[in-house]
C-alpha cells in the first residue's frame, strides 16, 4: 500500500511519520523531495534560494525530476508488495505549481507522467489555521518556501485540499485538524492505516 502524508509546512506530517516508524518497522519511509540519492541533491537546491535564485519554471521541473526518480526507483517497483509511507507526493507538486505558468491540467498531466500514473492508495491530509501556522513558523528557521509568507502557504493549502479531493476522489482520504494534540492525531492515523 502506498500512503502519503500531505499538508503545508509545519502542519505536523513529519512528526506523525516519526511516530509510525517503530510501529511499522518493515515499512518503507520516504519523502519528496529527497527520497532518492538524486532527490537529496535536488532538495538542497530547492531549499537554498539564496544561492540559486530559481526561476519558477526551473523549480517546477526540479520537483518533477525528483518525483520521477523516486517513482521509478522506489514507488513503482515496491508499492504492491510493501507499505510505503511518504512525506508529500504529486499532490503537493500540483498544488505548488504556479497558475501563471501552468494550467492546472498541465501540472496534473506532467506530475502523472512523472509518477507513471501511480496514485496513492490512502491520503492523510493535514489542515492548519493561520494562527497555528504563524505560531509554528516563528519557532524555526524558515526555508525558501516558508519565506514566501503566510498567505502564500494558506493558498497552497486550499489548492492542496482541492486537488486531493479532485484527483483522488475514489481513494481513501483522512482530513485532519493539525491543531489537535499529537496523540489524538496519531490515534486517528493508526486507525485509518489499520482499517
Amino acid at each position: 500500500m502506498y500512503v502519503v502524508f500531505e499538508g503545508i509546512d509545519t502542519c505536523g506530517k513529519s512528526t506523525q511519520l516519526e511516530l509510525l516508524k517503530p510501529i511499522f518497522p518493515d515499512a518503507i519511509f520516504t519523502k519528496e523531495p529527497g527520497g532518492s540519492p538524486l532527490g537529496v541533491k535536488i532538495r538542497e537546491i530547492l531549499l537554498d534560494e539564496k544561492e540559486f535564485h530559481l526561476d519558477p519554471l526551473a523549480e517546477f521541473f526540479l520537483f518533477l525530476a525528483d518525483r520521477a526518480q523516486l517513482s521509478s526507483s522506489l514507488i513503482a517497483p515496491m508499492h504492491k508488495e510493501h507499505l510505503i509511507l511518504s512525506d508529500r507526493s504529486l499532490l503537493s507538486g500540483i498544488a505548488y505549481a504556479k497558475d501563471e505558468l501552468f494550467s492546472r491540467l498541465s501540472a496534473i498531466d506532467l506530475n502523472l507522467l512523472a509518477v507513471q500514473n501511480i496514485l496513492p492508495d490512502k491520503i492523510i491530509l493535514f489542515e492548519t489555521t493561520k494562527e497555528l501556522l504563524l505560531k509554528r513558523l516563528k519557532t524555526k528557521n524558515n526555508d525558501s518556501i516558508e519565506l514566501r509568507g503566510i498567505e502564500y502557504l494558506l493558498d497552497i493549502q486550499d489548492r492542496l485540499k482541492h486537488i486531493t479531493f479532485k484527483l483522488c476522489k475514489d481513494k481513501e482520504i483522512l482530513l485532519l485538524d493539525a491543531s489537535k494534540d499529537i496523540t489524538s492525531l496519531h490515534t486517528q492515523i493508526l486507525n485509518f492505516l489499520k482499517d
